[in-house]
């Protein structure tokens, strides 16, 4: 370097530079890419639970539905009778029939997951334990079922009365399914 010329204008101090602004920018646009990925990865796993009910001419359904393009992660599921807690489907059809009910079926989803795709039955109801006016009894039924992604984000899904309204919405975290509740 000639002693009469300063460091910042011989032709190296240039070209560094131009390198140091060409490897700012490459990075600055893989941050931005990562960020996309992440989000397009979380859009991918989405799931979307939705909550049926049948009536059929052998009786009536519950079913629980991932209509998602990811698996559900169900951490818990609270059901209601007329607005109070109850422990399982047993207490529940009692309460709705004021009789124990004949034998039925029903499905535990608390605490495992739902595949895209997948309905499955919470409870179904012989034709000889429906009650008369249906959708009358059944709207005494809430429920709320807390559900993860994979990447962990959370959703509530909340039917005060089963056959009404649905409602969702993105949650901080989900209630651990409490202890005696098979759902």
């Amino acid at each position: 370097m000639p002693p009469d010329r300063p460091w910042y204008r011989e032709p190296e101090t240039f070209i560094a530079v131009a390198a140091l602004i060409v490897s700012l920018s490459a990075v600055v646009v893989g941050i931005y890419e990562a960020a996309l990925q992440r989000k397009h990865d979380r859009a991918e796993v989405w799931p979307h639970l939705e909550i049926t009910t049948f009536v059929m001419p052998n009786g009536a359904m519950l079913s629980v539905e991932n209509t998602g393009i990811g698996p559900a992660i169900v951490r818990s599921v609270v059901v209601t009778l007329d607005g109070k807690p109850t422990h399982n489907w047993n207490e529940v059809l009692t309460g709705l029939l004021g009789h124990p009910p004949a034998p039925f079926s029903n499905s535990t989803i608390a605490e495992s997951a739902v595949r895209p795709g997948v309905k499955t039955t919470l409870v179904g109801i012989p034709l000889e334990d429906r009650p008369p006016d249906f959708w009358k009894a059944v709207a005494r039924v809430g429920i709320s079922i807390c559900y993860s992604s994979v990447f962990e984000e959370y959703w509530m899904l909340h039917d005060d009365h089963v056959g009404g309204r649905t409602t969702w919405q993105q949650v901080p975290g989900c209630p651990t399914q409490r202890e005696g509740e098979d759902y």
